[in-house]
C-alpha cells in the first residue's frame, strides 16, 4: 500500500469510527462503587490451564473488530479512577477484584491501540495494589486472548516476546506460544509462526512436536507447495525434534484431501528419511512423565520439581541426564545445579552448564554468566560451541552498547580457547561421532553462528580500523573450516568495508563489488536495514555530510528486487538520522535537510510495498519539525487525529512543534481536540505542553498549568522536578524565576519540600 493510500484509508476509517452510537453501558454502580459491566459469572483461577487452547474462530484477520469506542472510553476513565484511588485508600484495602481486572485487560487488549497497550502496562504494574494478587501467567493469558480477538499477529508475538521485561516479569508458557500459534495456522500466517520458532528458542521456551504440528497445518490452510514443506524440514532440523508417527501420517492425509497423492507419497518418504532416526526408544509413559516435569518446573520452579521426580520414581521412573536437563530449563544460578546435582545424584555434563550460562545470558545478567563459566573451567569439562556461543552473544551484544571495544576482545578471546580445542580438520575426513541428545544439531568447536556474531560486532566495533584485519583472519579460518557463508558473515563483511571506505562512492562501490557477487547467500531484511543505517551515517573528515539518498535508494531497489518486503524501518531510520542532523546544521545545510526530507516523502508515497506504522509517521512529523517544516508536520498529525492512529509519542512531536514555529492557537486546537476525545496526556506530554507555552511567551499560562491543571485526576502526571526545571528555564531569561518560585511554595508545597536548594545553577531555597 501507498504513503498516499494509506492516508486516504486512515481518513474513511476515522469518519467510520465517528458515527454515532446508541450503546449505553451502565459501567460504574455508585450504590456498590464497582465497575458492573465487570462482573462475569465467569470465576477467574489462578491455576493455569493445562488443556488444549480454545480454537478461535476461523476468520480472516480483516473481520476482527475493536471494542466500540464509547465502551473504551468508559474502561480508560475507570481504570484510570482505580488507579489514581491507589494513593489514597488504605494497603490492606483494593479498589477492584481479581477477575474486574482481568475484565479491564480482557477489553483493552482487545483495543490494541497504542495508548491501551501503555494502559495495560500500568495495570500490570499496579496489578497486586488493585486486586491484591501477582501478576500470574493466568493474567497475561487473558491479555493474549484479548490480543487475538483484536487479530493483529505482530503486536502479538510482540508481547510474547517482551513478556519477561513486562511487569511480573512472567516467562511464556509452551501454552502462550500455543494460543497465538494455533491462531496464526487458523490464518495461514506461516512465515510469522517461523519468526516466532525461533523466537521461541531463543527465549528458552523451544518448540516442541506438538509446535510443529500446528506449523505443518498452517502450511496446509496456507496452500504450501512440496517444496515448502522441504524448506520446513530444514528449519525443523534445528530443534529438538522428536520422530512422531502422527506427524507423518499428517502430512500424508494432508496432501491425499488435496487429491495428490504421488506429493503425498513423496513427502512422507522424504519426512521418514530425515527424522526416522530420531524414534524414541522409550515408553509413550515415559514422555508423559517429562512433560510433567517440565510444566512443574515452569509453574513452580526447581525444588518442587525436584519433589515431583522423587514420587515418579516411586511410580518406576528412572532419572538421567535428560531429566537435569528438564529440571534446569528455567535456571540461571549455578546454586540450582548443584542442588539438583545433589538431589538427583547425577553428574551435569559440559551442556548441563551450557543451560545455565545460557539462561543467564537471556536474564541479562552477564556477570553471573562469566563467573559460572569460571566456575566450569574449573570441572575440566571439554569446551564446545553451545557452552561458548552464549557468552560470545553476550558479550558482543553489551559491547555493541558501550562505548570501548573491551567486551569484544574477551569474546574474541573465548572464541580462541575453542578454536585451539577444535582445530580445522580435513573437510573430506569422516565426521567424528557426537551424543547430540536430539538438541539443535551444531558443531562442538567454532561454527557459522559464532563466526556471524563476532563479525557483526566488529562491523559495529569503535574501531573498526582496529578489527578489519582480525576479520580477515576470521574470513580464512571459515574457508580453512569449509563453512559455508551465511547472510550474516556477508552483511557484516559489507559493513566493515563500507565503514573502512574514505569516500560515500567508494562505500557503495564496496557494497556492490560483495552483494552483487553470484552464488552467494542472499540478504536479509534485517541485515539490509544494517546496511542502510551505516551507509546513512558514514562521515568522512570532522564535517557532518548528509545522507547520499540516492546510493540509499539504490540499496533499497535491491532489497525490494530479492523478494524481501521494505518495512517502516527502512524509512523510519533514514528519517530519524536526518532530524539529529538538523540543531547543529549551519544554514548553508538546513534547506538541503529539508529537500532531503521531502525527498524521502516522494519515495514512500511512490512505493506501493510500504504500509506506514505509527512509528513511521511519528517519525516523518518529527524529522519535518525539526528541519523547519511546520506546515507539513502539523498536516501529518491532522492526518492522525481524525484516524485516531496516535500515541502519546506523536501528541509530543506535534505540541514541540507548535511551540518551535509559535503558533499557539494551533497548540490550543491540539489540546482541546485530545479534550474531546478523554485522551490523557502523560507525564512528557505536559512538559511539552508547558514548554510550548514558556516558548510563545505565555509564561504565566504555563505556571498556572502546573500549579492547577497538571496531575489533577492523574496523580502519575503530577508535576515533578523536571517539570521545575522546564519553567525556571524560561522563567530566568525574563528575570521572572522569583515569582514563579513563589507561586510554586503555594500552590505546590509537597513538591515544593523535595526541590533541592540550587536546580542547575538557579538558587531556589537560601540559606
Amino acid at each position: 500500500m501507498s504513503f498516499g493510500r494509506a492516508t486516504s484509508q486512515l481518513e474513511r476509517l476515522a469518519l467510520a469510527s465517528h458515527r454515532p452510537s446508541f450503546l449505553k453501558l451502565p459501567l460504574f454502580d455508585t450504590r456498590n462503587g464497582s465497575f458492573s459491566f465487570l462482573v462475569t459469572s465467569q470465576v477467574c483461577s489462578r491455576k493455569f490451564s493445562t488443556s488444549l487452547p480454545v480454537t478461535l474462530p476461523d476468520l480472516p484477520v480483516q473481520a476482527q473488530r475493536r471494542v466500540p469506542h464509547q465502551k473504551l472510553a468508559f474502561v480508560r476513565a475507570h481504570i484510570h479512577d482505580a488507579l489514581d484511588s491507589l494513593d489514597e485508600s488504605l494497603p490492606e484495602r483494593h479498589p477492584l477484584r481479581e477477575d474486574q481486572v482481568l475484565r479491564v485487560l480482557d477489553v483493552l487488549a482487545s483495543s490494541a491501540r497504542p495508548r491501551d497497550l501503555a494502559l495495560i502496562e500500568k495495570v500490570l504494574a499496579n496489578f497486586t495494589s488493585l486486586c491484591g494478587l501477582p501478576v500470574a501467567a493466568e493474567v497475561h493469558s487473558h491479555i493474549i486472548r484479548g490480543l487475538l480477538n483484536q487479530g493483529n499477529p505482530q503486536t502479538l508475538l510482540n508481547w510474547l516476546v517482551q513478556m519477561r521485561q513486562k511487569p511480573g516479569s512472567i516467562q511464556p508458557y509452551l501454552q502462550h506460544w500455543h494460543m497465538f500459534l494455533e491462531y496464526c495456522a487458523d490464518m495461514g500466517h506461516v512465515r510469522i509462526i517461523r519468526t516466532a520458532l525461533s523466537k521461541m528458542a531463543h527465549s528458552g521456551c523451544p518448540p516442541n512436536n506438538r509446535t510443529f504440528k500446528i506449523f505443518f497445518r498452517a502450511m496446509f490452510n496456507s496452500g504450501a507447495s512440496v517444496k515448502d514443506f522441504y524448506g520446513a524440514f530444514d528449519n525443523i532440523e534445528k530443534y529438538t525434534f522428536w520422530y512422531d508417527e502422527d506427524i507423518a501420517n499428517m502430512l500424508y492425509d494432508g496432501f491425499v484431501k488435496l487429491n495428490q497423492t504421488q506429493q503425498a507419497n513423496e513427502v512422507k518418504e522424504e519426512f521418514n528419511r530425515r527424522f526416522l532416526k530420531r524414534v524414541i526408544k522409550e515408553s509413550p509413559r515415559l514422555v508423559e512423565w517429562e512433560e510433567s516435569l517440565a510444566l512443574e518446573v515452569e509453574r513452580r520452579g526447581m525444588v518442587e520439581a525436584v519433589k515431583l521426580c522423587r514420587s515418579l520414581q516411586e511410580d518406576g521412573y528412572k532419572v538421567h541426564h535428560r531429566t537435569l536437563s528438564i529440571l534446569l530449563r528455567r535456571s540461571h544460578d549455578i546454586s540450582d545445579l548443584k542442588y539438583a546435582e545433589e538431589a538427583l545424584d547425577l553428574k551435569p555434563s559440559a551442556f548441563h552448564w551450557s543451560i545455565i550460562i545460557a539462561n543467564a545470558i537471556r536474564a541479562g545478567n552477564l556477570s553471573s554468566a562469566l563467573s559460572s563459566y569460571g566456575q566450569f573451567r574449573a570441572t575440566g569439562l571439554p569446551l564446545s560451541a553451545p557452552l561458548l556461543q552464549p557468552l560470545i552473544s553476550g558479550l558482543c551484544n553489551a559491547a555493541n552498547s558501550s562505548c570501548s571495544d573491551d567486551l569484544l576482545d574477551q569474546a574474541l578471546k573465548l572464541y580462541h580457547e575453542l578454536a585451539c580445542s577444535f582445530p580445522p580438520v580435513d573437510p573430506n575426513a569422516p565426521p567424528r561421532p557426537e551424543n547430540l541428545d536430539f538438541m539443535r544439531e551444531r558443531s562442538v568447536g567454532p561454527d557459522a553462528y559464532m563466526y556471524g556474531t563476532l563479525l557483526r560486532a566488529m562491523g559495529s566495533a569503535v574501531d573498526v580500523q582496529k578489527y578489519s584485519k582480525v576479520a580477515i583472519s576470521l574470513l580464512s579460518a571459515v574457508e580453512a573450516r569449509a563453512i559455508p557463508h551465511t547472510p550474516v558473515i556477508l552483511a557484516s563483511l559489507i559493513v566493515i568495508a563500507m565503514r573502512c571506505s574514505s569516500s560515500v562512492d567508494e562505500a557503495l562501490e564496496a557494497y556492490r563489488r560483495l552483494a552483487r557477487q553470484k552464488n552467494i547467500p542472499r540478504i536479509t531484511a534485517w541485515d539490509y536495514q544494517w546496511i542502510l543505517d551505516t551507509l546513512s551515517k558514514l562521515t568522512f573528515g570532522e564535517d557532518r555530510s548528509l545522507p547520499p539518498i540516492w546510493h540509499y535508494f539504490e540499496i533499497v531497489k535491491d532489497m525490494r528486487l530479492s523478494g524481501l518486503a521494505v518495512t517502516p524501518t527502512i524509512y523510519a531510520q533514514l528519517l530519524k538520522h536526518l532530524a539529529q542532523l538538523a540543531p547543529d546544521a549551519p544554514e548553508a545545510m538546513k534547506d538541503r535537510l529539508a529537500a532531503c526530507v521531502r525527498r524521502v516523502h516522494d519515495h514512500l508515497t511512490l512505493d506501493p510495498t510500504i504500509t506506514p506504522n505509527i512509528s513511521l509517521w511519528n517519525q516523518l512529523m518529527d524529522s519535518y519539525q525539526r528541519v523547519g517544516l511546520f506546515a507539513e508536520a502539523y498536516r501529518v498529525w491532522e492526518m492522525l487525529l481524525v484516524s485516531e492512529n496516535f500515541d502519546h509519542a506523536s501528541v509530543s512531536i506535534i505540541l514541540d512543534a507548535c511551540g518551535f514555529a509559535n503558533a499557539w492557537p494551533l497548540a490550543q486546537k491540539v489540546y482541546t481536540r485530545l479534550s474531546e476525545r478523554s485522551f490523557l496526556l502523560n507525564q512528557g506530554n505536559w512538559h511539552s505542553y508547558v514548554e510550548c507555552m514558556c516558548r510563545v511567551g505565555r509564561l504565566n499560562d504555563a505556571v498556572k498549568a502546573v500549579c492547577l491543571q497538571m496531575g489533577q485526576g492523574q496523580k502519575d502526571v503530577a508535576p515533578n522536578v523536571d517539570t521545575i526545571q522546564v519553567l525556571l528555564a524560561f522563567a530566568t531569561r525574563a528575570n521572572q524565576q522569583d515569582e514563579v518560585l513563589y507561586r510554586i511554595q503555594r500552590y505546590l508545597p509537597d513538591l515544593w519540600e523535595t526541590l533541592p536548594s540550587n536546580l542547575e545553577g538557579i538558587i531556589i531555597k537560601p540559606n
